[in-house]
């Protein structure tokens, strides 16, 4: 029997990558790998320079702290599990054990090569920086097992029956991984090995406070659903895919902006759009990638790379992406009937949408071109001037004028 579970789990999971497959075809045909290993390159010119001028006082503590922690807690689980399971797959809960240890292994194994990967981007700084650094080996070493002892806390987590305890276990956990993380990288590796087992002691008696499922079914599934929304969500920026059911998230720090529309007629489809794009996935996804953007290219004038232009690059690559991911908001509401039931104009939708798309574009640039502006108090003035003027200009006039072309070609095919 456990045999024809792992074999329903393969299946699973071969259907998948057969069901996205064409979706990815799509995503290299639009070119973003191609921003994405430009990205890359100035990375990694980015990181020579700071190799090459490394500052005496760089605050490799902090860096690592903040850089390795969700590498080392993040623990993702894909079970494949699928609503129906809770009734067919519920008798056999006791050899769901195999599936477990399948999902394990898929998830933990890419884990652990990016937490290698970014180790070995760390430890040059690392060894630069620290005046009595620790062997490599050992720091590895370490940081795998406080890996995978997140990962057997993840586990118990699901298990916690109560969503508000679940969050705070989680919370506290990450909490914890922080300040060992610190630890690790500051003091005698023996201090952090005490200290480690210390809040291995402490997680191990939270964790036995709550009300815990033995198998989290609702969870797992839960997870699952929101793991191939974010999938479909990705690759409906590049085409046109049948999506899961949007997840709505309140976003109370955002979601205030639609009240501040006019209530009137020909705003119906504006407020639509702003809602669906501030109450999706797709609003906490530009939110990421801005947040994201402003942080690289804060890094890149640090460096000064290329005299101020590698800034500039890297804020025109994010703002490229932004523009792409808020162009899938064509595909919200795309096949919707309601929209032949209310008298409300064709005209006004294509619209709408535009300055919905082009707005939220203005406003993650002109987030972007925050930390631009530093290169201004460096005397640099030409970059940031002209990649702000050139991408004003293309979303204030060439953006409007292309998406609608776009959206006029898609409702004639």
């Amino acid at each position: 029997m456990g045999e024809s579970l792992k074999g329903l789990w393969q299946q699973r999971r071969a259907a998948f990558r057969k069901e996205v497959l064409p979706y990815l075809q799509d995503m290299i045909r639009s070119g973003f790998p191609g921003f994405l290993l430009l990205l890359i390159i100035l990375g990694m010119i980015g990181y020579g320079t700071l190799l090459r001028d490394f500052p005496a006082d760089f605050p490799y503590v902090v860096v690592g702290t903040i850089v390795l922690t969700p590498l080392v807690c993040y623990s993702p689980l894909r079970t494949w599990l699928h609503p129906a399971d809770v009734a067919f797959l519920m008798p056999r809960e006791h050899e769901m054990g195999t599936c477990l240890g399948a999902s394990w292994r898929h998830n933990l194994l890419p884990g652990f090569i990016g937490l290698g990967i970014m180790f070995a981007l760390f430890l040059p700084l690392y060894e630069r920086a620290a005046s009595n650094p620790h062997h490599w080996a050992l720091l590895v070493a370490f940081a795998a097992i406080v890996k995978g002892l997140n990962a057997a806390a993840s586990w118990r987590e699901r298990q916690i029956a109560w969503p508000g305890a679940r969050r705070t276990v989680r919370l506290l956990r990450w909490i914890l991984t922080f300040f060992l993380l610190a630890v690790l990288l500051s003091v005698a590796l023996w201090k952090t090995a005490l200290f480690g087992l210390l809040l291995v002691f402490l997680m191990l008696f939270v964790l036995r406070l709550p009300i815990r499922h033995s198998f989290p079914w609702e969870r797992l599934i839960a997870e699952e659903e929101r793991t191939r929304r974010r999938y479909y969500r990705f690759f409906g920026s590049f085409a046109d895919i049948p999506t899961l059911p949007a997840k709505v998230a309140r976003r109370p720090y955002l979601s205030w902006i639609a009240g501040r529309l006019q209530y009137a007629h020909n705003h119906t489809y504006k407020y639509l759009f702003i809602l669906t794009l501030l109450r999706t996935e797709l609003g906490g996804m530009l939110v990421r990638l801005t947040l994201l953007g402003m942080l690289v290219i804060y890094l890149t004038v640090r460096s000064t790379l290329l005299e101020g232009w590698g800034a500039a690059a890297v804020a025109i690559l994010f703002l490229a992406i932004i523009r792409v991911q808020a162009s899938a908001l064509r595909q919200s509401h795309r096949h919707s009937v309601w929209r032949n039931i209310y008298p409300l104009p064709d005209y006004q939708h294509n619209q709408s949408m535009t300055q919905v798309v082009a707005t939220t574009t203005l406003v993650c640039g002109l987030m972007l071109w925050l930390p631009l502006l530093l290169l201004l108090a460096q005397g640099l003035i030409w970059p940031p001037l002209i990649i702000i003027g050139l991408s004003l200009i293309y979303i204030l006039f060439r953006l409007p004028r292309q998406f609608l072309k776009k959206l006029a070609k898609e409702q004639d095919d």
